[in-house]
């Protein structure tokens, strides 16, 4: 599965409204164990009837029906494709063309040796396979995978081993159509029906939709995390507020001093750990770059003048910009004590050179407030 193409579809996927109107078929009356999931789908235009009357629930499906389908299910008809395929036994005027070109460019469907095999009949281990590729299921063990298989079928034994983990995370979460009377049997290497593809499809579409509104609930929480816990940060609706002169530590990356060190020299920092709020809502992660630049340079000066920088830090946004976020004071020497030299009077006291060594910790003051997206961490102007 190639699922750096099939993971964009999990965040387009949103079961978006079709124009098309669902159909009453002679051969699929609301008794019938898959009606309600022909419905839906024919309601979508993802599954279409034989005729206006007829839907064919027993008919097997093909390789060139099932890649129809399934591009349908997903929404990814008019995705763009990077390469051209010709297979020797389907013509780009076959009826299913765009989708089986679609089909293998996802890695949905394969191609064998140049040819596609459009009327060849799938089996429901082909749908089961694509359905624990596509869907979340690592967070299912191997052994909890063969014992939810082993409780559901009768014919377990019969399933191959080298099949029985993906059948069983496909189980465990609930996604295997079982079709009345033989719901106890997996039956693996059987011709997937049209009935049984819709219930397939509408299961696929109901966890995709599950886990988008899980993700979607976990992007907009708070990251949570253990870090320097700022007190008074204030926090309303999800923008927190670092107060004005809250001092923060921080290590730079490399060596500055103000003896070597120049007006408009650049150098790199972080934070030495997470800053978070009193709900352990990060603020503004230890894994963030600093980019500082030095603005002003004191050097030292015999008597009683010592080095300091004058510097400001900037950090890189979500949209790859950087934003000034803080300014840190003036860092001077320790102040000269002309007390402790027992030295002769006319030995000349000379000012200290301020440096910072790598990796040193040293703390920041803030010039103005710190505002930040609790939920996305953007640092906000």
């Amino acid at each position: 599965m190639n699922m750096k193409k099939i993971i964009s579809i999990l965040f387009l996927l949103l079961c978006s409204a079709s124009s098309s109107m669902a159909m009453e078929f002679s051969d699929v009356p609301h008794g019938f164990w898959a009606y309600r999931e022909i419905d839906k789908l024919t309601d979508k235009g993802i599954i279409s009837g034989y005729s206006n009357e007829i839907f064919a629930p027993q008919k097997y499906v093909t390789r060139a029906e099932y890649a129809v389908m399934i591009i349908k299910a997903i929404e990814q008809e008019n995705i763009l494709i990077n390469d051209m395929y010709a297979f020797e036994d389907v013509e780009k005027s076959h009826w299913a063309w765009p989708s089986i070109i679609r089909a293998v460019d996802l890695d949905i469907i394969k191609s064998i040796d140049g040819y596609f095999y459009p009327n060849e009949l799938v089996t429901r281990s082909e749908m089961i396979t694509f359905l624990t590729n596509i869907l979340k299921t690592e967070h299912i063990s191997k052994q909890e995978a063969i014992v939810a298989l082993q409780n559901a079928y009768i014919d377990f034994d019969d399933i191959p081993d080298w099949f029985k983990v993906t059948a069983g995370k496909a189980e465990a979460i609930g996604v295997i159509a079982k079709e009345p009377p033989r719901e106890q049997y997996l039956d693996y290497d059987a011709y997937i029906t049209r009935a049984q593809m819709a219930v397939f499809l509408y299961n696929l579409k109901e966890k995709l939709f599950d886990y988008i509104e899980e993700k979607r609930n976990i992007e907009l929480s708070p990251k949570i995390g253990e870090g320097i816990v700022i007190e008074n940060a204030r926090t309303i609706d999800d923008v927190a507020t670092i107060p004005v002169h809250t001092m923060l530590p921080i290590t730079v990356l490399g060596q500055l001093s103000s003896e070597e060190t120049k007006a408009g020299d650049m150098f790199q920092a972080r934070f030495v750990n997470n800053i978070v709020n009193n709900e352990h809502h990060i603020l503004i992660s230890k894994d963030i770059i600093l980019v500082g630049k030095i603005l002003n340079v004191i050097k030292s000066k015999n008597f009683f003048r010592n080095g300091g920088l004058l510097f400001e830090l900037s950090a890189t946004n979500n949209d790859g910009n950087y934003t000034r976020i803080l300014a840190a004071a003036e860092y001077d020497a320790k102040p000269v004590d002309a007390g402790k030299f027992r030295k002769a009077a006319n030995k000349i006291v000379k000012g200290r050179d301020y440096i910072v060594k790598d990796g040193q910790v040293l703390y920041i003051r803030l010039y103005k407030p710190l505002k930040v997206n609790v939920v996305t961490g953007e640092i906000l102007d």
